[in-house]
């Protein structure tokens, strides 16, 4: 092997692969980034897997010579951010079991994997395939609500439903006591429903703009998103997710009110300080809604102005304080405020509905505990 090649486009390359390759594994060569060279196109082509997400990208450079290895991904990333100049190359003499990189007086010596039976993403017909852009947009909406929870037993919870529609893309995510469903590109039609892990999707959000277009398609239990000299794929889970579009559809707001997401989001965060990972009470009163906070570190209160739209907005709600903050830090603009029987919170945007559940207040859950019977003495 003997290339040379743009290091800041190598740079970002093997960073992505190192965030898909495992930092350790059984088998070695998981841990590692395959980098394949083809003299007759001019490409260096850099792949990475973990069994669950694959990645290809394909980088111009310039080669001699066609060869195939494989290096600690993690290694490797560190040692081209680390390289001086613009212009980095890479060689080894014959079958070497190392490979030198060079730029400007810096040179390193690394130990490396033949290619083997490196895995390889399989990619779908180009007949197969619909139209996507706006992937960071619609993961900003939706992975936030889907479940970190380690210990999680049901691992449905822990994807983004992508629902390829007549009307286009809608992505729909849960972690049980929150639901968000959000409208993506109007021009991905179909009639498909897919779960992709959250974190799946909230990686290839990390690698592309909203401007991207990718050919999007299914090959088996993966789905594969597709653009020039770029390939991720991701494993996708079987199940059947929760039917959000009947769910939405039967919870009715007893009032609604117009505010911003904004406001919405300076009054929560001038309150929840008293209690950053407690409950937020919402306090509506005609034109005006207060936020309400009290836990360990005080009480606060703060009022937005809002303006109503039907019904009496009247009562006060309790919610869990981080879900919420997650929400309003993921939406944008006008939204439509309301709450529904049960207390549970609707909020409308443009091309965002979330519910969130409600819980009890801390007078509520203080006076619950206190009527507890006491466990007897051993």
């Amino acid at each position: 092997m003997r290339v040379t090649i743009n290091r800041a486009e190598l740079l970002y390359a093997v960073q992505c692969a190192a965030s898909i390759a495992p930092g350790s594994s059984p088998i070695k060569e998981m841990t590692a980034t395959l980098l394949e060279t083809d003299a007759a196109s001019g490409t260096l082509t850099v792949t990475a897997t973990n069994m669950e997400l694959s990645l290809e990208q394909k980088l111009p450079c310039v080669s001699c010579e066609e060869d195939a290895l494989a290096v600690p991904a993690r290694l490797l990333a560190a040692m081209v951010e680390k390289l001086p100049e613009d212009k980095v190359e890479l060689s080894r003499s014959g079958r070497s079991p190392q490979l030198c990189l060079r730029s400007g007086e810096t040179e390193y010596t690394v130990s490396i994997f033949e290619k083997g039976s490196f895995p390889k993403p399989a990619i779908p017909f180009p007949e197969d395939t619909v139209p996507v852009s706006g992937i960071p947009s619609m993961a900003r909406r939706t992975v936030f609500a889907a479940s970190r929870d380690s210990k999680e037993q049901r691992p449905l919870l822990k994807c983004v439903n992508l629902m390829f529609t007549r009307d286009g893309l809608r992505a729909a995510g849960s972690d049980g006591t929150c639901i968000i469903t959000a409208s993506g590109d109007s021009k991905s039609t179909g009639d498909v429903s897919l779960l992709l892990p959250a974190l799946s999707l909230e990686k290839l959000a990390r690698m592309c703009r909203d401007g991207d277009i990718f050919r999007v398609g299914t090959t088996g239990k993966t789905v594969a998103f597709l653009r020039e000299n770029f390939i991720y794929c991701a494993r996708l889970m079987d199940g059947t997710y929760i039917d959000t579009q009947r769910l939405t559809a039967s919870i009715q707001p007893q009032f609604q009110v117009m505010t911003d997401i904004p406001g919405l989001r300076r009054g929560l965060e001038s309150v929840v300080s008293c209690d950053p990972d407690g409950r937020i009470g919402l306090l509506f009163d005609g034109q005006r809604l207060t936020f309400r906070c009290q836990g360990v570190f005080g009480r606060a209160a703060v009022s937005v102005e809002v303006i109503p739209l039907k019904g009496t907005a009247c009562g006060e709600s309790w919610f869990l304080s981080t879900q919420l903050e997650c929400c309003l830090r993921a939406l944008s603009g006008n939204v439509r405020l309301g709450i529904a029987s049960g207390g549970m919170l609707a909020l409308e945007t443009e091309d965002a509905l979330y519910l969130q559940t409600a819980v009890r207040s801390p007078a509520a859950k203080a006076e619950a505990a206190a009527k507890k019977p006491l466990k007897p003495a051993a």
